[in-house]
């Protein structure tokens, strides 16, 4: 839990900096937490999502050769977010949708086949990945508020 406080802190500081390579120092931050940050934790938390859409966004800002030199550690990242959305969706008996399925199987093949891109390629995959994380974290947050 200390680890996400402090990666929003320190996302919300970075958003504050004005200046400076702050899309790349929120990514760092991002890739900096151990391997229990995630796992288990309720994904709901307002400020975990809003730390979450704040990477993609520090993601898709950056050049071809950012993206790539961050590419372990944003798969990490995205890998342990979705297996906490499935164990909040399996701690709350909530059938996945086809809808569900379809969208985190893209996020799947996107992490499996971005590694291996570079440059503009590299570029226009990540924007469509960040927006199809977006669509996961929106519906997954609808999901949690629906079932409360």
């Amino acid at each position: 839990m200390s680890h996400w406080a402090m990666l929003v802190g320190a996302l919300a500081f970075a958003g504050c900096n004005g200046g400076g390579d702050r899309r790349a120092h929120s990514a760092d931050m991002a890739g900096h937490m151990d391997s229990g940050g995630m796992a288990g934790m309720p994904m709901h938390g307002m400020a975990m999502m809003s730390g979450m859409r704040a990477h993609m966004d520090s993601m898709t800002g950056m050049s071809p050769q950012q993206m790539q030199a961050r590419m372990a550690a944003h798969q990490e990242m995205m890998s342990r977010m979705m297996d906490g959305m499935g164990a909040d969706m399996r701690g709350m008996n909530m059938p996945e949708s086809p809808e569900w399925t379809a969208l985190t199987d893209s996020v799947k093949q996107d992490l499996a086949e971005l590694p291996g891109l570079s440059g503009q390629q590299l570029s226009s995959r990540m924007r469509a990945h960040a927006d199809r994380m977006r669509r996961l974290i929106t519906s997954h947050e609808q999901m949690m508020k629906g079932m409360r």
